[in-house]
């Protein structure tokens, strides 16, 4: 079995881009250990480790800029979505729903309530929108397919957590956030889906 320890910080980055699952194991179990440090008494460090590795998947990976780096980057993004985390758990205060808001930094702010008669035409936009991707979809191999539906499924929030889209995909977090890397960079190759990144 791989060591991945022994590699440097430039060729686990590299290891991980090419979306090896073995590679993406070791970083998750990385970050789970940050996460399950006493000191921070997390009550469900996993679920915050799952969070945090499908945040790279989703394109956090990229913006490493020092890759000799990688690890001190993975420990000091975990440590600021932990203190995310105890800032949403004990700061938030639920506010009136009119006039002046204060939010957790004791900044005051005024609430701008939503247009009351959005436009008519954003749900057929969306559906046109869905309509596309779901097409698009059908071009990816089946082992894809499966992969990319019940992702986009769990970030709409039909699954809770990663916990039951690991059950439905029945496959480890990190080999979910693996593939769908993989298979989220096929479907972007499509022209269709593109057009519709850059005209959201």
């Amino acid at each position: 079995m791989v060591d991945y320890n022994l590699f440097s910080d430039s060729e686990l980055y590299q290891i991980c881009i090419e979306g090896d699952e073995d590679a993406w194991q070791y970083l998750y179990n990385y970050i789970l250990t940050i996460c399950g440090w006493k000191k921070w008494e997390l009550n469900e460090p996993e679920e915050l480790a799952q969070e945090i590795a499908l945040h790279l998947i989703d394109g956090s990976i990229k913006k490493v800029k020092e890759k000799a780096r990688f690890r001190n980057f993975i420990k000091v993004m975990t440590i600021n979505k932990i203190k995310d985390h105890f800032r949403r758990e004990n700061r938030f205060r639920p506010e009136p729903l009119e006039g002046n808001v204060r939010n957790w930094k004791g900044e005051v702010f005024t609430l701008e309530h939503p247009d009351p008669k959005p436009s008519a035409y954003h749900p057929l936009i969306v559906l046109e929108e869905m309509s596309i991707v779901n097409e698009a979809i059908k071009k990816l191999p089946g082992a894809c397919q499966k992969v990319v539906t019940e992702y986009l499924n769990f970030k709409i929030g039909i699954y809770k957590d990663y916990r039951e889209l690991s059950k439905i995909l029945k496959m480890p977090v990190p080999t979910i956030s693996s593939r769908v890397s993989r298979c989220l960079e096929k479907l972007l190759q499509f022209k269709e889906i593109r057009q519709l990144r850059i005209y959201r």
